[in-house]
């Protein structure tokens, strides 16, 4: 007999987003579901082997790509989602993003967002990085982006005490960065919330337009069983969201469209002395551009290997000349026209139920691209470096300025380009009044009464920034509108409040 489980609230997915709402409808003593597909990773759990985290930590163990195959698409899998992935850094949503959303019907009131950032922030102990766990090639690229004119500044973190081992995207062994995991989930779970890892939420049932239940399936012992609940919310992320939409029938013909992306690929450089970039942390320093975001980034060594250019002996030569070499990214933004669609075979089986991510660049993004791998290089260049190796397919080395050139001419495609990605989906179940929204300004999912979406499928457009203290922020003022709940001026709980409190101070740094 199927087992039926009956609550207030049924949040999918226990990422950035369901994870903050989870914690104020359990606050609100709201009896609270909290569904994830993925495993509860602990610190202990955690470790510097990177293949053995990734397939752990992440989507499809790393290997989630678009349907062409050019570009791989990064997600975390676990209790805590993507946020414990990330290398901490901690952006505001840019302001000429919040008023273009206002213009596309998404209207989030500057003084009431703020207010969110100052609430999620204070959770998150958001601060600047300490300068004591830079990486040795983090003062390296500040110089270089002085020199051509960029104004580097260092990260905000969501760290405690951060040991700067650099591991930060294999989850953090030492428990110290402030991720949803640490965070939020454990907060909503001292008020009551029940999380359930390794349950996968496959279909809603819809009558007479409101949700009826949610059928699911136990991933540790193939049962099936059903969810119903007053209201469901949707925070699986930008492709399994609308995925869930689209397996639903609703939504039909706005579901899944809409995507955009703060793309990217690694542009590494050679000095002429060791500089042992992975003594420190692996993201440092970066500078705003008016079009993207510069960022100093240096993996571990596998993420390294796979990032780098090159192939057979000559990828073996750079790589033997790894403490030599420093690396950066560009966070490209996209337009919103990719897409999410349900394989066709989804039908025939339960074993092809896989989303496709529909993307490829246009013409206008690829030469906004080509204009930040140039910008990187030039600045590694300014730098001292005495070879940059750009991201191309097709090796390339430039030693001067003057060679900058050959980066158009090399990067004509998406497919041209070495290792790009991205690990900041956007969209999918966009929120606004434009005709393929999906969402209405207040997070509702349109002609659906108790259906909510609240994580970054949401957003109409990509950030160019890294996303999880925006969406956080979304979702503590989304609390009210999904929740009608309130929300406190101040959070007196959680590791960051109790590091305050043992300073002898409830000042939260900025």
């Amino acid at each position: 007999m199927t087992q039926v489980i009956e609550t207030d609230f049924a949040i999918v997915g226990s990422g950035a987003g369901g994870s903050v709402l989870a914690y104020y409808l359990a606050r609100a003593s709201e009896r609270v579901l909290l569904l994830e597909r993925g495993r509860r990773v602990e610190p202990d759990d955690m470790h510097g082997d990177e293949l053995d985290s990734v397939v752990k930590l992440f989507k499809d163990a790393g290997a989630q790509t678009n349907l062409t195959a050019d570009m791989f698409i990064i997600q975390g899998r676990c209790v805590g989602g993507s946020t414990v992935l990330t290398n901490g850094a901690c952006f505001y949503l840019p302001e000429d993003c919040r008023e273009d959303w206002a213009n596309r019907g998404f209207d989030l009131p500057a003084d009431a967002l703020r207010r969110s950032f100052a609430r999620t922030g204070s959770v998150l102990n958001v601060a600047p990085l300490d300068e004591r766990c830079f990486n040795p090639g983090a003062e390296r690229l500040r110089r270089g982006m002085q020199a051509v004119g960029l104004k580097p500044q260092p990260f905000l973190k969501n760290f405690a005490h951060c040991v700067g081992c650099g591991y930060c995207n294999m989850g953090c062994r030492y428990g110290q960065k402030l991720d949803a995991s640490r965070t939020w989930i454990p907060m909503a779970e001292a008020h009551g919330c029940h999380v359930r890892p390794r349950s996968q939420a496959y279909r809603l049932r819809v009558e007479r337009g409101a949700v009826r239940e949610l059928s699911c399936r136990d991933l540790e012992t193939g049962a099936w069983f059903t969810v119903r609940a007053k209201r469901y919310v949707l925070a699986a992320g930008s492709v399994a969201s609308p995925e869930l939409l689209l397996r639903s029938g609703i939504a039909k013909g706005r579901a899944g469209r809409g995507m955009s992306f703060n793309v990217g690929a690694t542009t590494v450089a050679e000095y002429d002395e060791p500089i042992e970039a992975w003594r420190g942390d692996n993201l440092c320093v970066f500078s705003m551009h008016d079009e993207f975001t510069v960022e100093q980034l240096h993996n571990p060594p596998m993420t390294f290997a796979l990032s780098m250019p090159g192939w057979y002996d000559r990828h073996h030569r750079d790589l033997q000349r790894y403490a030599y070499l420093s690396s950066a990214g560009v966070l490209i933004p996209t337009g919103n026209y990719g897409r999410v669609r349900l394989s066709p075979l989804w039908r025939v089986s339960r074993r092809f139920d896989h989303a496709e991510v529909e993307f490829t660049m246009s013409d206008d993004d690829m030469a906004l691209a080509r204009k930040g791998w140039k910008l990187m290089a030039e600045v590694f260049l300014a730098s001292g470096a005495k070879r940059v190796v750009p991201p191309t397919m097709r090796y390339l080395e430039l030693t001067d300025r003057s060679q900058l050139h050959r980066i158009d001419e090399a990067l004509r495609w998406q497919r041209d380009i070495h290792g790009f990605g991205s690990a900041h989906p956007f969209g999918g179940c966009n929120a606004g009044d434009e005709p393929h929204s999906t969402c209405d300004g207040s997070f509702r999912v349109r002609g659906v009464d108790n259906l909510f979406v609240c994580d970054a499928s949401v957003f109409p457009s990509s950030i160019r920034v890294n996303p999880q203290w925006t969406i956080m922020s979304v979702a503590d003022y989304a609390a009210r509108a999904i929740g009608d709940v309130s929300v406190p001026d101040v959070i007196e709980e959680g590791p960051a409040y109790e590091l305050r409190r043992q300073r002898g101070t409830t000042e939260v740094a900025r």
